[in-house]
């Protein structure tokens, strides 16, 4: 009998080759010894991935039995659920089998038994053929509408029993999952015949409703040119529950748009999203070059625009720009884009302003809410990438760059016209070279106690472990950080709810299976800052 472990989902799994069907007991494991015991493992691994407030069936642990014949009977299984801040943040724990298959699916899978939450060792019995081969077991639980934010929920797998013989036991792996106020699954690879969801964009309406624009890709998980639609889907419950998605742009069509970048019009309310279409970043040229489109919502993003082409009023051999109009290729950088309190919408542009396979950022900028638009000339970096910007409290414009190693930022002190002689590192930020987002929180002088800005990114050397990050000087220092997603996660957008609470939100790319999964979490700014700052409603506006 082989028995392979793994805890939250199935990924690294540790083997245990038994000689009878009586093991011996391990001692407690960590993930990071885990994985280091086992370096040929390929699927990806979270025991550690946040949990949502009031979700049922949230994964807590899973092993693997190999089992020898199709005559065996799985009767028993024995576990606990140390780790568990507190037990009554639990409804019920449920144990599931999944056959051969690797993936949590309650749809899908057969439910052994289920028990409630205690202290101690708890035992579900029942029945279960077993299939010659790979067999997965899971323990689920409903997490409580009243469970604290914060607390972490966990179970160890004990031992189980095979058709009434002695009992098979199981190390422990350590590991747990935090509490958030949301945790929200999107998209998946699979759902609705797509092999691949990427790039986040998140907003929040004005009328209060969260939208999101995904790049539903269809073939693999390649930027364009390929199969790639713009899909929106709109949670009017602060992202407990979502709309079905819609398509905007690429439906039923293979010539490829995606990259979105959302804004949202305050003047108006309108809701802006800009992306990429054509024949890709490296085939551009100034006179058949990338396309940039965008589409308008006037309903909170129930209904949209066709897909209007303003490609030439930004770059290209037709647009008038003379600096721009030798460009060779362009695209609006996906996730948030922003609006000036003066009005003006903005978003920033990777352009390659020669054929070498250089990307500078320039900025574009609408004045009368996306009728026209204009690109600046003066460029913000050389040998940047994909960038977003944030105008701070006293009106100069700040630019979050994508670099390797470390963030780099300009500055703006004429509404992104022009810009500082080059970028600077931000030494408190690490990138690995990865889309990121910035976004403004709170200022003074919206009548907020405190200037806080919010700024996403993967913190490590390679692409995981997104992070949020606090800065009370406006983007001087960001000397708070959390991790939101401990494993493989790369682009994230960020929003702030309008729930009179403060909210945050952010849409993440998450690597647990395919190559991403679309999540969205929502958090406060106490677990933020671990009780440290606290969100507080607006001097002089009619907040409560």
């Amino acid at each position: 009998m082989k028995i392979q472990l793994c805890a939250g989902t199935i990924g690294l799994l540790l083997l245990i080759m038994a000689e009878s069907l009586v093991a011996q007991s391990e001692p407690t494991k960590t993930y990071q010894e885990l994985r280091t015991e086992d370096q040929s493992a390929t699927l990806p691994y979270h025991p550690d991935l946040p949990a949502g407030i009031g979700n049922a069936n949230e994964r807590l642990a899973a092993f693997r039995i190999e089992a020898s014949s199709n005559t065996q009977i799985l009767n028993a299984l024995t576990f606990n659920l140390t780790g568990t801040t507190d037990l009554t943040d639990l409804t019920k724990v449920r144990v599931y089998f999944t056959g051969s298959k690797e993936r949590f699916m309650v749809e899908e899978a057969v439910l052994f038994g289920s028990v409630k939450p205690a202290a101690g060792i708890l035992t579900v019995h029942g029945q279960q053929n077993l299939r010659q081969g790979e067999n997965y077991v899971w323990i689920t639980t409903d997490v409580s509408e009243n469970a604290k934010e914060g607390n972490r929920i966990a179970a160890h797998p004990l031992s189980y029993t095979i058709s009434g013989d002695n009992p098979v036991q199981i190390p422990i792996i350590d590991a747990g999952r935090t509490l958030l106020l949301t945790s929200t699954l999107l998209f998946s690879g699979g759902d609705a015949g797509s092999k691949n969801y990427r790039i986040p964009a998140i907003v929040t309406a004005t009328d209060g409703s969260l939208v999101t624009a995904t790049d539903k890709r269809w073939n693999n998980a390649a930027d364009l040119p390929n199969h790639i639609d713009v899909v929106i889907r709109r949670s009017t419950d602060q992202g407990r529950s979502w709309s079905d998605p819609v398509t905007i742009a690429g439906e039923a069509t293979t010539t490829g748009f995606g990259d979105p970048a959302l804004m949202v019009n305050r003047m108006n309310g309108d809701m802006i999203c800009l992306f990429a279409s054509g024949k890709g970043w490296t085939q551009s040229t100034p006179t058949d070059p990338q396309r940039i489109f965008q589409s308008i919502s006037s309903d909170n993003g129930i209904t949209w625009s066709d897909p209007v082409d303003i490609t030439d009023q930004i770059y290209g051999a037709a647009c008038t720009n003379p600096v721009s109009k030798n460009w060779a290729g362009a695209f609006v950088t996906s996730g948030a884009a922003t609006q000036l309190s003066c009005g003006r919408l903005m978003a920033v542009l990777a352009a390659r302003e020669t054929t070498e396979n250089v990307i500078s950022n320039f900025v574009i900028y609408s004045d009368d809410g996306a009728k026209t638009w204009q690109a600046s000339t003066n460029r913000a970096s050389y040998k940047g990438d994909e960038a977003k910007v944030v105008e701070l409290d006293h009106g100069d414009v700040l630019m979050s760059i994508r670099h390797s190693g470390n963030r780099w930022f300009n500055v703006s002190k004429d509404k992104g016209v022009t810009w500082l002689e080059s970028p600077y590192i931000q030494a408190d930020i690490i990138d690995p070279f990865c889309n990121g987002d910035i976004i403004r929180y709170t200022s003074r002088s919206s009548g907020y106690d405190r200037n806080r800005l919010l700024h996403s990114i993967p913190y490590a050397t390679s692409r995981k472990n997104v992070s949020v990050l606090l800065s009370y000087d406006e983007g001087g220092t960001w000397p708070v950080r959390k991790t939101i997603c401990p494993g493989a996660s790369a682009y994230s957008s960020l929003c702030v709810l309008d729930d009179v609470k403060g909210t945050i939100g952010i849409y993440v790319e998450v690597g647990e299976y395919e190559t991403y999964q679309m999540y969205f979490m929502s958090f406060s700014l106490d677990w933020l800052t671990d009780g440290k700052d606290h969100w507080s409603p607006p001097v002089g506006t009619g907040k409560q």
